[in-house]
């Protein structure tokens, strides 16, 4: 749920921080999935995590960082599951709360440095967390972000992986012909991915697609060892 990093050049922690810590991008992101191409990937992901967590019978309390505009909190509520949002800019919290009040969800904000969690050890049974791991390049950084994933989660963590070393050549060549340059080179493979979760205190549940083969994006349900 991070603003376009990539599009700033900014591919690390603290340029993450600062993503949205503004009101007018606050805004604009906030209603970015609400039209067009990325209506369509909003549609594709909310059915993807609808049934992870369907499957997840266990699991009734989760967090969602970052959270952004609290794009996913109807799905995430669904089963009557407890729901905490959080996210280090406080301006697109307010957006996230508008929505949670909307849906007569009871969501709860939280500002917090995915990094750091202002949660204890176990807080929740899962952390959500999507679009933000494949925007952190190195992989010390990555790694950090998951052993906190692992900390304040009690069983579950689910987390976006865009598997761009996977098609690599054919994105490339597309994404030159559109006269972009395609930033994978620092990516990690699927299999690099898998690694560092598992160095992380993981094991790989499950790897559930978001649609057909040539889609890059994936979530790994993972699992405590």
């Amino acid at each position: 749920m991070l603003r376009s990093l990539m599009s700033s050049g900014a591919h690390d922690i603290q340029s993450y921080k600062r993503r949205l810590q503004d009101g007018r991008k606050a805004e604009l992101y906030a209603k970015r999935f609400e039209s067009g191409s990325r209506k369509r990937i909003d549609k594709r992901e909310q059915r993807a995590v609808r049934k992870i967590f369907a499957e997840l019978k266990d699991c009734h309390s989760v967090l969602d960082v970052p959270s952004g505009a609290g794009r996913f909190v109807q799905t995430l509520s669904q089963g009557g599951r407890r729901v905490l949002e959080a996210d280090v800019a406080f301006e697109i919290l307010e957006y996230a709360q508008d929505r949670a009040d909307r849906l007569k969800i009871d969501a709860q904000t939280m500002q917090g440095d995915a990094a750091r969690l202002p949660l204890v050890d176990g807080a929740v049974d899962c952390v959500f967390s999507n679009r933000l791991l494949h925007h952190i390049h190195a992989s010390t950084e990555r790694r950090a972000l998951l052993r906190e994933f692992h900390r304040v989660s009690r069983r579950y963590a689910v987390v976006s992986f865009f598997n761009y070393k996977g098609l690599a050549r054919i994105r490339g060549l597309l994404k030159r012909l559109k006269g972009r340059v395609p930033p994978y080179a620092n990516q990690p493979t699927q299999e690099e991915f898998s690694v560092e979760v598992t160095e992380c205190g993981f094991r790989v549940k499950e790897i559930v697609a978001t649609g057909m083969p040539w889609v890059s994006q994936k979530y790994f349900v993972l699992e405590k060892a």
